[in-house]
Protein backbone atom coordinates (compact mmCIF):
# COMPACT_ATOMS: atom_id res chain seq x y z
CA UNK A 1 0.00 0.00 0.00
CA UNK A 2 1.33 3.18 -0.79
CA UNK A 3 1.39 5.92 1.85
CA UNK A 4 1.29 9.80 1.54
CA UNK A 5 4.28 11.65 2.55
CA UNK A 6 3.61 14.00 5.45
CA UNK A 7 3.06 17.90 4.32
CA UNK A 8 5.44 20.79 4.53
CA UNK A 9 4.10 21.49 8.23
CA UNK A 10 4.58 17.87 9.26
CA UNK A 11 8.14 17.68 7.94
CA UNK A 12 8.65 20.74 10.34
CA UNK A 13 6.80 19.27 13.28
CA UNK A 14 9.48 15.85 12.90
CA UNK A 15 12.34 17.42 12.43
CA UNK A 16 11.44 19.67 15.73
CA UNK A 17 10.88 16.36 17.63
CA UNK A 18 14.52 15.70 18.73
CA UNK A 19 14.56 18.77 20.75
CA UNK A 20 11.73 17.64 22.96
CA UNK A 21 14.15 15.08 24.85
CA UNK A 22 11.24 12.53 24.43
CA UNK A 23 11.83 8.92 24.70
CA UNK A 24 12.35 6.93 22.24
CA UNK A 25 9.27 5.03 22.81
CA UNK A 26 7.43 8.10 23.82
CA UNK A 27 3.34 7.37 23.72
CA UNK A 28 2.69 10.14 21.44
CA UNK A 29 -1.57 11.21 20.25
CA UNK A 30 -1.54 12.62 16.89
CA UNK A 31 -4.96 14.60 16.50
CA UNK A 32 -6.46 15.38 13.74
CA UNK A 33 -3.99 12.90 11.92
CA UNK A 34 -6.24 12.99 8.79
CA UNK A 35 -7.33 10.44 5.98
CA UNK A 36 -3.41 9.65 5.13
CA UNK A 37 -1.76 9.52 8.72
CA UNK A 38 0.97 10.42 7.38
CA UNK A 39 2.72 11.81 10.51
CA UNK A 40 1.45 9.07 12.30
CA UNK A 41 3.02 6.75 10.32
CA UNK A 42 6.34 8.92 9.94
CA UNK A 43 6.17 9.21 14.08
CA UNK A 44 5.84 5.39 14.64
CA UNK A 45 9.00 4.26 12.06
CA UNK A 46 10.85 6.99 14.29
CA UNK A 47 9.99 4.34 17.21
CA UNK A 48 7.26 6.35 18.99
CA UNK A 49 4.37 4.20 20.82
CA UNK A 50 1.96 6.52 18.08
CA UNK A 51 -1.99 6.68 18.04
CA UNK A 52 -3.69 8.78 15.36
CA UNK A 53 -7.36 9.88 15.71
CA UNK A 54 -9.63 12.04 13.48
CA UNK A 55 -12.92 12.48 13.08
CA UNK A 56 -12.51 11.05 9.33
CA UNK A 57 -12.41 6.96 9.73
CA UNK A 58 -10.47 6.79 6.72
CA UNK A 59 -6.92 6.41 8.45
CA UNK A 60 -7.92 3.56 10.35
CA UNK A 61 -7.46 1.51 6.88
CA UNK A 62 -3.37 2.49 7.54
CA UNK A 63 -3.63 2.36 11.09
CA UNK A 64 -5.75 -0.19 12.57
CA UNK A 65 -5.67 -0.63 15.81
CA UNK A 66 -3.82 2.57 16.41
CA UNK A 67 -6.51 4.27 14.85
CA UNK A 68 -9.40 6.20 17.07
CA UNK A 69 -12.29 7.79 15.57
CA UNK A 70 -12.72 10.98 17.53
CA UNK A 71 -14.78 14.55 17.31
CA UNK A 72 -12.23 17.01 18.93
CA UNK A 73 -15.05 18.99 19.78
CA UNK A 74 -16.12 16.97 22.17
CA UNK A 75 -14.72 14.99 25.30
CA UNK A 76 -11.55 12.58 24.29
CA UNK A 77 -11.64 8.76 24.42
CA UNK A 78 -8.52 8.64 27.22
CA UNK A 79 -7.86 8.23 30.56
CA UNK A 80 -6.19 11.20 32.53
CA UNK A 81 -2.83 11.38 31.87
CA UNK A 82 -2.37 8.79 29.02
CA UNK A 83 0.30 10.53 26.98
CA UNK A 84 3.46 12.21 26.33
CA UNK A 85 2.91 14.34 23.93
CA UNK A 86 0.13 15.43 21.94
CA UNK A 87 0.27 16.74 18.51
CA UNK A 88 -2.01 18.81 16.51
CA UNK A 89 -1.06 19.93 13.39
CA UNK A 90 -3.61 22.03 11.43
CA UNK A 91 -6.46 21.54 13.67
CA UNK A 92 -7.48 23.99 15.95
CA UNK A 93 -9.04 26.31 13.79
CA UNK A 94 -11.51 23.67 11.85
CA UNK A 95 -13.04 23.56 15.92
CA UNK A 96 -15.33 25.05 17.16
CA UNK A 97 -14.70 25.33 20.81
CA UNK A 98 -10.64 25.82 21.35
CA UNK A 99 -11.24 26.37 25.20
CA UNK A 100 -12.43 22.22 25.78
CA UNK A 101 -10.27 21.04 23.01
CA UNK A 102 -6.98 22.40 25.00
CA UNK A 103 -8.17 21.33 28.32
CA UNK A 104 -8.86 17.74 27.61
CA UNK A 105 -5.67 17.90 25.82
CA UNK A 106 -4.17 18.78 29.01
CA UNK A 107 -5.88 16.19 30.93
CA UNK A 108 -5.08 13.38 28.78
CA UNK A 109 -1.42 14.41 28.82
CA UNK A 110 1.05 12.96 31.21
CA UNK A 111 2.62 15.85 34.36
CA UNK A 112 4.92 17.91 32.63
CA UNK A 113 3.68 16.33 28.98
CA UNK A 114 4.19 18.56 25.96
CA UNK A 115 1.75 19.94 23.13
CA UNK A 116 2.87 20.74 19.32
CA UNK A 117 0.12 22.70 17.51
CA UNK A 118 0.44 24.00 14.24
CA UNK A 119 -2.11 26.63 12.51
CA UNK A 120 -2.33 29.15 10.16
CA UNK A 121 -0.10 32.56 10.77
CA UNK A 122 -3.21 35.28 10.75
CA UNK A 123 -0.83 37.65 12.48
CA UNK A 124 1.73 37.48 9.75
CA UNK A 125 2.26 41.31 7.91
CA UNK A 126 0.88 39.27 4.10
CA UNK A 127 -2.28 38.20 6.13
CA UNK A 128 -2.82 41.41 8.35
CA UNK A 129 -2.42 43.38 4.90
CA UNK A 130 -5.16 40.88 3.07
CA UNK A 131 -7.18 41.44 5.87
CA UNK A 132 -6.95 45.51 5.21
CA UNK A 133 -8.29 45.04 2.29
CA UNK A 134 -10.40 42.68 2.15
CA UNK A 135 -11.60 41.76 5.52
CA UNK A 136 -10.33 38.04 5.37
CA UNK A 137 -7.40 37.09 7.02
CA UNK A 138 -4.40 34.66 5.34
CA UNK A 139 -5.93 30.89 5.04
CA UNK A 140 -9.24 32.92 4.81
CA UNK A 141 -9.85 34.31 1.33
CA UNK A 142 -13.16 34.05 1.21
CA UNK A 143 -16.54 33.57 3.08
CA UNK A 144 -17.19 30.37 4.05
CA UNK A 145 -20.38 28.41 2.16
CA UNK A 146 -23.06 28.69 4.59
CA UNK A 147 -25.46 25.94 3.45
CA UNK A 148 -23.99 23.73 5.82
CA UNK A 149 -21.35 22.96 8.27
CA UNK A 150 -18.00 21.60 7.25
CA UNK A 151 -15.12 20.08 9.26
CA UNK A 152 -12.68 21.71 6.94
CA UNK A 153 -14.02 24.88 7.30
CA UNK A 154 -11.83 27.53 9.01
CA UNK A 155 -14.21 28.84 11.43
CA UNK A 156 -11.45 29.17 14.51
CA UNK A 157 -8.58 31.28 13.30
CA UNK A 158 -6.83 33.05 15.82
CA UNK A 159 -4.25 35.53 16.24
CA UNK A 160 -1.13 34.47 18.32
CA UNK A 161 -1.96 36.66 21.21
CA UNK A 162 -5.19 34.74 21.28
CA UNK A 163 -4.09 31.56 21.35
CA UNK A 164 -1.23 32.37 23.60
CA UNK A 165 -4.11 33.24 25.89
CA UNK A 166 -6.18 29.86 25.31
CA UNK A 167 -3.30 28.02 26.02
CA UNK A 168 -2.42 29.65 29.22
CA UNK A 169 -5.37 29.81 30.97
CA UNK A 170 -5.69 26.01 29.74
CA UNK A 171 -2.84 24.92 31.82
CA UNK A 172 -0.12 25.26 29.53
CA UNK A 173 3.06 27.38 29.11
CA UNK A 174 4.22 28.32 25.70
CA UNK A 175 8.14 27.27 26.08
CA UNK A 176 8.70 28.13 22.31
CA UNK A 177 6.89 29.93 19.03
CA UNK A 178 8.69 28.82 15.38
CA UNK A 179 7.33 28.89 12.51
CA UNK A 180 7.12 25.87 10.01
CA UNK A 181 7.95 27.50 6.50
CA UNK A 182 8.06 31.01 4.78
CA UNK A 183 6.46 31.32 0.89
CA UNK A 184 8.97 34.23 -0.57
CA UNK A 185 5.86 36.21 -1.29
CA UNK A 186 6.00 36.83 2.21
CA UNK A 187 8.97 38.98 2.06
CA UNK A 188 7.49 41.21 0.15
CA UNK A 189 5.22 42.87 2.82
CA UNK A 190 8.49 43.86 5.06
CA UNK A 191 8.04 47.24 3.74
CA UNK A 192 5.14 47.53 6.54
CA UNK A 193 7.40 45.98 9.15
CA UNK A 194 8.90 49.26 10.74
CA UNK A 195 5.09 50.54 10.71
CA UNK A 196 3.94 47.94 12.57
CA UNK A 197 6.90 48.07 14.96
CA UNK A 198 5.91 51.62 15.85
CA UNK A 199 2.08 50.73 16.14
CA UNK A 200 2.49 47.84 18.57
CA UNK A 201 5.01 50.02 20.86
CA UNK A 202 1.90 52.69 20.92
CA UNK A 203 -0.74 50.05 21.26
CA UNK A 204 0.84 48.58 24.45
CA UNK A 205 1.81 51.43 26.11
CA UNK A 206 -1.84 52.26 27.96
CA UNK A 207 -1.64 48.90 30.29
CA UNK A 208 -1.20 49.96 33.83
CA UNK A 209 -1.03 46.48 35.59
CA UNK A 210 2.79 45.57 36.46
CA UNK A 211 2.61 41.77 35.99
CA UNK A 212 0.94 42.19 32.64
CA UNK A 213 3.37 44.92 31.76
CA UNK A 214 6.19 42.59 31.85
CA UNK A 215 4.40 40.06 30.33
CA UNK A 216 3.45 42.30 27.23
CA UNK A 217 6.88 43.22 26.51
CA UNK A 218 7.32 38.76 25.86
CA UNK A 219 3.95 39.31 23.72
CA UNK A 220 5.38 42.12 21.57
CA UNK A 221 8.73 40.54 21.27
CA UNK A 222 6.86 37.69 19.86
CA UNK A 223 4.65 39.66 17.43
CA UNK A 224 7.76 41.80 15.96
CA UNK A 225 9.78 38.38 15.54
CA UNK A 226 11.06 36.94 12.52
CA UNK A 227 8.53 33.94 12.87
CA UNK A 228 4.78 35.97 13.58
CA UNK A 229 6.18 38.59 11.19
CA UNK A 230 6.85 35.96 8.16
CA UNK A 231 5.58 32.56 8.96
CA UNK A 232 3.05 30.71 6.97
CA UNK A 233 2.20 28.83 9.69
CA UNK A 234 3.16 29.05 13.45
CA UNK A 235 4.32 26.09 16.10
CA UNK A 236 3.46 26.29 19.19
CA UNK A 237 5.51 24.17 21.53
CA UNK A 238 3.91 24.03 25.35
CA UNK A 239 4.36 21.86 28.82
CA UNK A 240 1.28 21.03 30.49
CA UNK A 241 2.00 22.77 33.58
CA UNK A 242 1.67 20.85 37.28
CA UNK A 243 0.20 23.29 39.43
CA UNK A 244 -2.26 24.40 37.36
CA UNK A 245 -5.96 22.85 37.23
CA UNK A 246 -7.57 23.63 33.77
CA UNK A 247 -10.31 26.09 33.62
CA UNK A 248 -9.78 27.21 36.69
Amino acid sequence: MNFARPTLIQEAVLKHLPMLGLASNARILDAPCGGNASLTLALKERGFDAIGADIDAGAAIRLGKDFVEANLDAALPWPDQTFDVVISTEGIEHLENHYSFLREVNRILKPGGTLVLTTPNITALRSRVRFLGSGFFGRDARPLNETARHPLHHIGLATFSELRYELHVSGFQIKEVRHTHIKPISYFYSFYAPFIWLYTLLAFRKEKDPKQRERNKEIRAALLSFSLLFGECLMFVARKTPSVAPGK
